[in-house]
């Protein structure tokens, strides 16, 4: 997957991948201008809480457009507005916009903070693991068959890592049963922690608590493939051209961010989320009412996605929890 998404050449997200329209791979959150004015309304929060300006970094930022519409409702932050983009096809697309963008988080020192994360984590590289019928797990290692071709195969664990992230959220998979377990958590949270002095990070994604995540619903895992806005059946075809993914484990992250000095203020649907933001104060700005109402639905609406992602909210010691936690 590591290989599949992010090699330096033919990696999917390295060769930047069109993202949120029509001829595009896949439509995200990005695309709506009022998802851009809620979270500006987020940042604002974030600098009234803090007492003082704040440098906003967001990873993975696609093709910038989120960070373009962000900046038209704080266009102050133009200067401090950071987008870290492992893909240099993205970052170029991104510097198009007018948005500061960088490789790695090594060039950023600790500053005063918001995070934005924003449809991340789930592309994260995952391992998959599976117990067998004598209830040994395994590890689904990839190979190559007679003919050449990519397949899975079951084999030894990579890392004692693996048994001891499950057996800590208490998990006993089924026999036969087959999960992602995603370690790469912990580095990234750690990889936050080093330039963040203060300040607050939010994660938009989806996922579930280990115990729902791991549950026999799920026998076959959460590991999908798209193409051009269409989900594929098998993450072997077309490698380096379509999307891979997998649902967040909401208890990892919870953990990992812990480990890295975070604290945990937020958990809820990205619907209810949005709307105590004041998101419905989009139509005020927008020139077309029936438009920026019709996007105001569909990112809180709860059979839409407004009940896809979940907002994780996490701050350093010391700060007030804020950022819409309560009703308006």
């Amino acid at each position: 997957m590591s290989k599949a998404l992010y090699d330096s050449q033919h990696g999917f997200y390295t060769k930047g991948p069109l993202i949120g329209r029509p001829e595009g791979t896949f439509n995200t959150n990005a695309m709506f201008p009022a998802f851009a004015f809620a979270i500006s309304q987020a940042i604002t929060q974030a600098e009234a809480l803090m007492g003082e300006p704040v440098r906003v970094v967001e990873f993975g930022g696609g093709t910038g457009e989120l960070a373009a519409n962000i900046l038209t409702f704080l266009s102050s932050l133009r200067s401090n507005y950071i987008i870290v983009e492992i893909s240099a096809s993205l970052r170029e697309q991104q510097r198009r916009r007018g948005i500061t963008a960088v490789q790695a988080t090594e060039t950023l020192s600790p500053a005063p903070t918001f995070v934005l994360g924003n449809e991340v984590l789930d592309a994260l590289p995952v391992h998959r693991v599976m117990r067998d019928g004598s209830g040994e797990l395994l590890e689904m290692h990839v190979g190559l068959d007679d003919d050449g071709e990519l397949v899975e195969y079951p084999g030894q664990l990579s890392t004692p890592l693996l048994a001891k992230r499950l057996d800590d959220e208490r998990i006993a998979l089924g026999r036969g049963q087959v999960a992602e377990v995603c370690l790469a958590l912990d580095e990234f949270l750690y990889e936050v922690q080093r330039i963040v002095s203060k300040g607050y990070v939010v994660f938009i994604d989806y996922g579930d608590e280990a115990a729902d995540l791991y549950s026999y619903k799920k026998l076959n895992g959460t590991l999908r493939s798209f193409r051009s806005q269409k989900p594929t059946c098998d993450p072997f075809d077309a490698v380096g051209e379509q999307d891979l993914t997998a649902d967040v484990d909401f208890t990892a992250l919870k953990h990992a961010a812990s480990n890295a000095g975070f604290f945990c203020v937020e958990h809820s649907r990205q619907g209810s989320w949005l709307t105590n933001l004041g998101i419905k104060q989009f139509v005020d700005w927008s020139q077309d009412q029936e438009h920026a109402l019709m996007q105001i639905h569909q990112l809180t609406n709860m059979a839409q996605l407004g009940s896809s992602f979940d907002v994780l909210i996490f701050k350093t010691a010391g700060l007030p929890d804020g950022l819409a936690l309560h009703p308006e």
